[in-house]
């Protein structure tokens, strides 16, 4: 009875992902031009903008992380963006998108100058990351119950949280392929750390509410309160 319980209050957020996804894929679909994406892995964003050729797909992302972009034929780089600079020329990308990457980074402001960087004025950044503002969060906090986009361990699943349906699972891709969550953003000081980098926003989504049927609608409404801060900025 209680795991069956733990299955149903998860659905809505194992459902958010894909949400997620959609609400930047309807951003980025009138756009052309050279595509940069952040930590693609295995499950890039540029795979379903079919109307750019792979010759004006790039991609960055973690040693030994780039194996299916470069099989489909995707122009690859592998190293740390929070630590290198990125192998790419001054004002050369049009479009630089990071879905579920920054907050796995320490070097937060290292990658927000290479964006600028490397962008074309009036490129457009598109980033999307947890929101701990989100109001579903709010409330678990308020219960005590740690919410999953706060990851207090990388080898552990969970922790914190009695609902969760991989509470106190290992994991073994965190230990080998980079860190859990080390940043938690809210989309206000999200859109305050790129204005500070040069940058204006365009739009916010909060992806769902994680509520069934109305979700993604108040996530449109009112952002803040979204399960995730998704942040259209273009380059002043």
């Amino acid at each position: 009875m209680v795991e069956k319980l733990k299955k149903v209050l998860a659905a809505p957020f194992q459902k958010a992902a894909l949400i997620n996804r959609q609400v930047m894929l309807n951003y980025l679909r009138p756009m052309k031009g050279k595509f940069l994406e952040l930590g693609a892995g295995q499950a890039p964003l540029l795979e379903y903008l079919f109307h750019i050729g792979p010759q004006n797909k790039y991609v960055i992302d973690l040693p030994g992380m780039t194996a299916y972009c470069q099989q489909i034929g995707y122009n690859c780089w592998e190293q740390d963006i929070g630590k290198e600079n990125w192998p790419l020329k001054d004002n050369s990308i049009d479009v630089i998108v990071s879905s579920q990457c920054l907050e796995h980074i320490p070097e937060t402001d290292h990658v927000l100058e290479e964006v600028h960087r490397v962008l074309k004025p009036e490129g457009y950044f598109l980033v999307s990351v947890p929101n701990q503002a989100a109001l579903a969060y709010i409330i678990m906090m308020l219960l005590t119950i740690n919410p999953p986009m706060n990851m207090v361990s990388d080898k552990y699943y969970g922790l914190g949280n009695v609902f969760s349906t991989r509470r106190w699972q290992k994991s073994a891709e965190f230990n080998s392929k980079g860190h859990g969550h080390l940043r938690l953003f809210a989309t206000r000081a999200m859109n305050d750390l790129l204005k500070i980098y040069g940058f204006k926003i365009i739009r916010n989504h909060g992806g769902t509410w994680g509520i069934p049927l109305i979700g993604q609608i108040l996530a449109k409404i009112f952002p803040y309160y979204g399960l995730f801060t998704i942040v259209l900025a273009q380059k002043k």
